[in-house]
């Protein structure tokens, strides 16, 4: 009785066998990424992102303002012959050498505190709850583009009979572009400080409270 010899692949054959093996398990470790780690990476990173650009720019403001009379270095306020207010002078040179001066720390912070990176545990990288926050770190690098822009803007609030408390605060929108594995996804942030506040005695005029009229001639800065 004749022996059914069993048929061997070639070695080409075994090559493209392997190689086709190989590139399935690729595409699917990047389509695991894309559909399932990715998301978690974006999620999990744009609260953190936040966070550092936050303590970047109030830590710019504890650093540029060095005294607490911030409010009369910036605002001049004019009065009649009565005391009563008449008009809220900006000094617009100082204003602007304030925003120059907190974004450029901001943004030199933010880079600082981004050169350090985002760590997400392994786990949470599964996207799985029960694995949440276990097994090591992977550290994924975050880097500020463009530049840090300011928008001043005020606001008066009663603080008594004849007194009103007027707050200044600083708008301060940053752009980090996050680099992920197999992505990458610009982060826009927005953050509001307080800048500084005074109480003033007198009557505003009603251009000043009811309308941006100030927050205009704090903007409206000369390059």
């Amino acid at each position: 009785m004749r022996k059914i010899k069993k048929r061997q692949l070639r070695p080409r054959t075994k090559l493209y066998i392997t190689l086709a093996v190989l590139l399935v398990i690729v595409v699917s470790i990047l389509l695991f990424f894309n559909l399932h780690v990715n998301p978690v990476i974006v999620e999990f990173s744009e609260a953190t992102v936040k966070s550092i650009t936050n303590r970047s720019v109030n830590s710019a403001v504890q650093s540029v303002i060095s005294n607490n009379n911030v409010y009369d270095d910036i605002i001049e306020i004019s009065t009649d012959t009565e005391g009563n207010i008449t008009a809220f002078n900006v000094k617009s040179i100082l204003v602007n050498k304030l925003g120059k001066d907190i974004g450029k720390v901001a943004l030199q912070n933010l880079e600082l505190l981004g050169s350090e990176g985002i760590e997400i545990p392994l786990g949470t990288l599964t996207g799985i709850p029960l694995l949440t926050g276990i097994g090591p770190d992977f550290t994924f690098k975050v880097h500020p583009i463009g530049s840090i822009s300011s928008v001043f803007k005020s606001e008066f609030e009663s603080a008594g009979i004849n007194q009103t408390n007027h707050r200044i605060y600083m708008n301060v929108k940053a752009t980090v572009n996050l680099i992920m594995p197999t992505a990458s996804r610009t982060i826009t942030t927005d953050t509001q400080i307080l800048l500084c506040e005074s109480i003033i005695v007198g009557k505003i005029p009603d251009t000043y409270l009811n309308s941006t009229s100030l927050d205009d001639m704090m903007n409206l800065i000369p390059d």
